[in-house]
């Protein structure tokens, strides 16, 4: 592919793109249509694009319209509209509904259509510095909060960690794209579980009844995740997602509104499935039976979501296995597969969490302090077995040089 940027063009008449391939093409690496359809087919299987530029009388499609697909479909993707007339109601029209960067009026010199382009080119490069910067921002934030909450509360944390997991997984399935958001959603979905004492956090875990004051408080939750969340400038997308937490696929449930299926946000689909796949999961449902339970419940979970379930609450692939390992034998990358406890019995870290640098160093504080039930069953990811570190050393007792984290 090359190296220069890559720029759409749309115009119903040929000669034109030809004339502009011959002016711009040392500039850019241009690819032309000469419909909007053939123009948003182009978008969606050879982008990303860096600019779109689209005239604005053409049959079937015009211009205006073409370009308000195309801000759908590839929002990053700058948009100018030229035009052989400019009546100021088509102008308004077009800018408001495609989300068009500039507007120029025909005929058009190659010398101010390149530096249009040109211009469009740096706002292009200025939107995608702000969205990395505003992803990686978000991320550090949301980071920060679950830390806290793994903290403040090891069991909920392990199942904003498991949910994680599998909207991860639905959403490479279904190709949805800005996973981050729904990877985030997940994570913060357990973070208002901080106002319920740790008994009810049991509780509801294990799906033991409830009385009457904790049924109220869980039910303050999403309450308190907006509250929570609502602090966090610039979190939009991820607070939509919880505000269609509930809106059933068929339009019925809240927020009440005439918002329904493929209209709910993505993430919001896919969350509600994962929530649900995970507690079903938790109280020992098999694969099928989780997916008939779902399914049963007609107009509340989307169906495409529901279509990958199956390949994704079952994965027991054989690149893992479960074994017992030592607190010396603990990795980075591995997978608690059951509770970590103390030796008094008190829940330190939950089934299903990832083990990270920081919480080895947690584990090894409290083995320090308390002690801990060992062994540890984890799921070993294929290669980084223990054993297999252990035998390429001679010695009888491994060093602490020799693992992810200093112990020392």
């Amino acid at each position: 592919m090359s190296d220069k940027p890559r720029i759409l063009f749309v115009d119903d008449e040929e000669n034109i793109l030809k004339a502009i391939q011959r002016s711009l093409r040392k500039h850019f690496d241009i690819r032309t249509a000469t419909r909007g359809k053939e123009g948003l087919e182009i978008l969606k299987n050879e982008g990303p694009f860096q600019v779109v530029v689209s005239d604005m009388k053409m049959p079937e499609m015009n211009g205006a319209v073409f370009l308000g697909h195309a801000h759908k479909t590839c929002p990053e993707t700058v948009r100018l509209l030229l035009t052989g007339f400019a009546e100021l109601d088509v102008v308004v029209a077009a800018i408001n509904d495609g989300h068009i960067f500039r507007f120029m009026t025909k005929p058009c010199s190659a010398g101010n259509l390149l530096s249009a382009i040109e211009a469009a080119m740096v706002q292009y490069e200025l939107q995608m510095a702000e969205k990395v910067l505003l992803e990686q921002t978000l991320k550090g934030s949301i980071q920060a909060l679950t830390d806290v909450l793994s903290l403040a509360s090891p069991e909920a944390f392990g199942r904003a960690t498991r949910i994680r997991n599998l909207v991860v997984a639905l959403s490479e399935k279904l190709g949805v794209p800005d996973l981050w958001q729904a990877e985030m959603a997940a994570m913060l979905s357990q973070i208002g579980t901080v106002i319920l004492p740790q008994e009810t956090v049991g509780r509801v875990y294990r799906g033991e009844k409830l009385t009457e004051h904790e049924q109220s408080m869980v039910a303050r939750i999403p309450e308190v995740n907006q509250d929570v969340l609502g602090n966090i400038p610039r979190l939009d997308p991820i607070l939509d997602i919880f505000t269609y937490l509930t809106k059933n696929f068929d339009g019925t449930g809240t927020p009440k509104n005439k918002v329904s299926g493929a209209d709910i946000p993505a993430g919001a689909r896919i969350l509600r499935v994962a929530m649900r796949a995970e507690e079903l999961q938790r109280l020992g449902y098999a694969p099928s039976r989780i997916l008939d339970d779902m399914r049963v419940q007609a107009g509340v979970y989307d169906p495409a979501v529901l279509n990958v379930v199956d390949q994704v609450v079952d994965q027991t692939g054989d690149d893992t296995s479960v074994r017992g390992v030592t607190l010396l034998e603990l990795r980075t990358g591995m997978v608690l597969n059951e509770e970590v406890k103390a030796a008094s019995g008190l829940l330190l870290v939950a089934a299903g969490q990832e083990v990270t640098v920081s919480l080895l160093e947690r584990i090894q504080n409290y083995n320090d302090t308390v002690g801990l039930q060992l062994p540890m069953w984890v799921i070993v990811p294929e290669g980084s077995a223990p054993e297999e570190e252990e035998e390429a050393s001679e010695d009888a007792t491994p060093s602490a040089a020799d693992h992810d984290f200093n112990f020392s």
